[in-house]
């Protein structure tokens, strides 16, 4: 009888627990099957995850946003305008987050400009090629990431100031960077200048998937990180 209540337990709570929702936001440039193999790790991890063309505004109900590249040498895409930016902070502060990858391309720099601007990304000034950065401060994102990059193709670094932070780098160069507020329940963002890690030409080199998974994690509150007595609150103290 006592196994029969806990089973019912079991089941109660799991019929009670929604999967995060992960959307890719395609409402700018067409849909593209290169990052579908990352799509299906995301959802054996457990999320739900869908591909969306309606307008960015209409994604009220998502947890995570995910914005990338179509492709590195044939982007076409619009720009993302003024009130579609405000709309995505508003996002992000109110408790969800944004995944967002750079790539080689500036066309695909100049559609996101604005986005950029407002959370204080830009463009960087070296090229890695490969893509190679080994280091990073102490966060979540890294459990278990020893390097990061990509063995078949570069990447721009990122510039970045407040309201991000950098967090992984080649030793000179910044190639990651998150966005939180100062309670971690607000919300959060991750920007990477390689959105070739999301593609199966990179996903299995060195511990990208592994810093993926983290960061969808970290991403949709799975993983509590910031407060002033975690490693990563003493972190953020050195870019005040």
């Amino acid at each position: 009888m006592k196994s029969l209540l806990v089973l019912l337990c079991v089941l109660i709570a799991s019929q009670g627990a929604e999967a995060q929702l992960v959307v890719f936001d395609n409402s700018h440039a067409p849909g593209h099957e290169m990052y579908d193999t990352f799509i299906s790790h995301l959802e054996q991890w457990g999320y739900t995850v869908e591909k969306r063309t309606t307008p960015l505004t209409d994604n009220g109900d998502a947890d995570v946003i995910v914005i990338l590249p179509e492709d590195a040498y044939t982007f076409d895409g619009t720009d993302y305008t003024a009130p579609e930016v405000a709309w995505l902070r508003d996002f992000v502060d109110s408790g969800r987050g944004l995944f967002a990858g750079m790539c080689p391309n500036m066309d695909y720099w100049l559609h996101i400009t604005a986005l950029l601007d407002e959370f204080g990304i830009a463009l960087g000034d070296h090229i890695s090629n490969p893509a190679y950065y080994p280091y990073h401060v102490a966060h979540p994102l890294f459990d278990g990431v020893l390097e990061m990059g990509d063995t078949m193709s570069y990447c721009l670094s990122l510039a970045v100031s407040p309201p991000c932070v950098p967090v992984a780098h080649d030793g000179l160069h910044d190639y990651v960077a998150v966005y939180e507020t100062d309670t971690r329940h607000d919300g959060a963002a991750v920007w990477v200048s390689q959105y070739k890690m999301a593609d199966p030409e990179g996903l299995y080199d060195y511990d990208n998937l592994r810093f993926l998974a983290n960061a969808f994690a970290w991403l949709s509150n799975s993983i509590h990180v910031s407060n002033e007595d975690s490693s990563w609150g003493e972190v953020k103290q050195l870019f005040r």
